[in-house]
């Protein structure tokens, strides 16, 4: 009797990924941090095991990929979870595309993703049940192989039959509830709306058909579908460019002389002012990394405006930092300013990964490959600060007003600040039972505060183990003990 191959090890493990992520990720309530975390850890799990060829890049872009995916049991802040999520499909595709010796251009790194899950459509998959090697399938035990097949279908059935029942009755609801309870399974809702468990049947079905295909794929002669080439002559551009910035550090070294009137002259506030001039000059600090990237020729006048328009590039990029830096100074942090920072350090780090590169005589591709690990490095580095903590504690967000606390109300669970901020309200409320000004202008965010506040009681106090953040429960237990209904009577009935 053959042993069972590792085609069809692979695919088992991929035929129980796919059906049991639906019902992990695909939530009526809350978002399924755990849930998604453990299904593209088991996703990346399969996707190294399945990797023949794996070099420096390729294992670069898994690690990558799985401490992102880490990230997802710990943080909850809404638009960091969207840049990890998006962060470990672009890495783990680029760790599947990624080809031993690969001298692939640089639109072609860009587009592998896509490119990856395009082609894989058109490919027959390597990874199947091998029926010769699975004693269970084998011929000689038709018995155990009608048991496999008849438990799969009778699984499936019950799958979309007992929701649809359960929708239909209540009595025969509450009946399915209190048995599922009894196996300590109330949180996965198998009485959910019928029309979940159908789109979680469609996703499994999906998922069960395309993930083989990927894994293909991924070992197979990678041909991207666009045949775009991604150099370019870009002499042109370059010099026009270098000009222009000349031009404007000249002008810009005047504008920083001027006075609060002469800018209150020309039309802008301080405020205006620092916003724009970060937001417009780390623009064009991208735009001239593009331009550099995609440079073809290698003649010297093409590397004497490289080298010009790289350190203008720099030099424009400590202005942003400057822009930054003088309004946070002003006015705290806040996410916008955070994030901005972030930029400017994502865009400097490539300005020297590029001059390095270019020291070095490196291909453009390996320079791009090595952006992109810098990219990840920089997601993972967002995650590990904590915006929301630092946003509270080293740098409230102010106003003209003075701290700006309807801000801070927005702040999600990573801060850990609820129970402190709370506490500010109750303060605020004793001190000052009858003034209705003071407690209007210090009790700004009451509203969203305790809606949050509420919110996280109600989860954890019913937990469902797909939603769990590490940094959202640490929060939770801070303010568990609150009176929600109580502190609503008390300390919005003046507001």
């Amino acid at each position: 009797m053959k042993p069972v191959s590792q085609k069809s090890k692979i695919y088992l493990f991929i035929l129980l990924a796919s059906l049991t992520a639906p019902v992990l990720v695909i939530t009526s309530n809350f978002f399924p941090y755990t849930g998604l975390g453990l299904t593209l850890l088991a996703y990346t799990s399969i996707a190294y095991i399945i990797k023949k060829d794996k070099n420096i890049f390729s294992k670069s872009f898994f690690v990558v990929t799985f401490l992102l995916t880490i990230c997802l049991f710990i943080r909850s802040e809404g638009f960091l979870t969207f840049l990890n999520i998006t962060g470990i499909i672009y890495f783990a595709s680029l760790s599947l595309s990624e080809r031993l010796n690969s001298d692939r251009d640089i639109i072609s790194v860009v587009i592998s993703p896509l490119n990856l899950i395009l082609r894989s459509l058109s490919i027959r998959s390597e990874f199947k049940p091998d029926a010769k090697s699975l004693r269970f399938l084998h011929k000689k035990n038709d018995e155990k192989k009608n048991t496999f097949i008849v438990t799969v279908f009778t699984c499936t059935s019950l799958a979309v039959i007992l929701p649809l029942l359960a929708s239909a009755n209540p009595i025969f609801k509450k009946l399915l509830s209190d048995i599922i309870n009894l196996f300590g399974l109330k949180n996965l809702h198998f009485t959910d709306n019928v029309f979940l468990w159908i789109f979680r049947f469609i996703v499994s079905a999906v998922l069960i058909f395309i993930i083989p295909k990927i894994a293909t794929y991924s070992n197979k002669k990678q041909v991207s579908l666009f045949n775009i080439r991604g150099y370019m002559n870009m002499l042109i551009p370059k010099t026009t460019v270098s000009f222009v910035l000349i031009i404007f550090f000249i002008t810009q070294i005047q504008l920083y002389f001027v006075t609060p009137q002469t800018l209150s002259d020309l039309g802008y506030t301080y405020s205006r002012y620092a916003n724009e001039v970060f937001a417009q000059l780390s623009t064009v600090g991208a735009i001239i990394l593009a331009i550099l990237y995609f440079e073809k020729e290698d003649k010297k006048i093409n590397n004497i405006f490289t080298h010009l328009l790289s350190f203008e590039g720099i030099f424009l990029n400590l202005m942003a930092y400057k822009s930054a830096i003088d309004y946070i100074s002003s006015w705290g942090f806040t996410y916008k300013r955070l994030y901005g920072i972030v930029l400017a350090s994502l865009i400097m780090g490539m300005f020297i990964i590029f001059l390095y590169g270019s020291y070095k005589k490196l291909n453009k591709t390996l320079i791009f490959k090595s952006s992109l690990i810098y990219t990840g490095l920089i997601l993972l580095l967002i995650n590990f600060i904590n915006f929301d903590y630092i946003i509270y504690n080293c740098g409230k967000a102010s106003t003209g007003q003075g701290i700006d606390y309807a801000y801070l109300a927005r702040l999600s669970p990573d801060s850990l600040s609820y129970q402190e901020q709370f506490k500010r309200l109750s303060e605020i409320n004793l001190k000052y039972p009858e003034n209705i000004i003071i407690l209007n202008n210090n009790s700004e965010g009451a509203y969203t505060l305790l809606n949050k506040i509420e919110n996280l009681q109600k989860k954890y106090r019913n937990n469902d183990f797909r939603s769990f953040s590490l940094l959202e429960y640490l929060q939770y237990k801070k303010i568990e003990e609150i009176d929600i209904k109580y502190a609503r009577e008390t300390l919005l009935s003046k507001l």
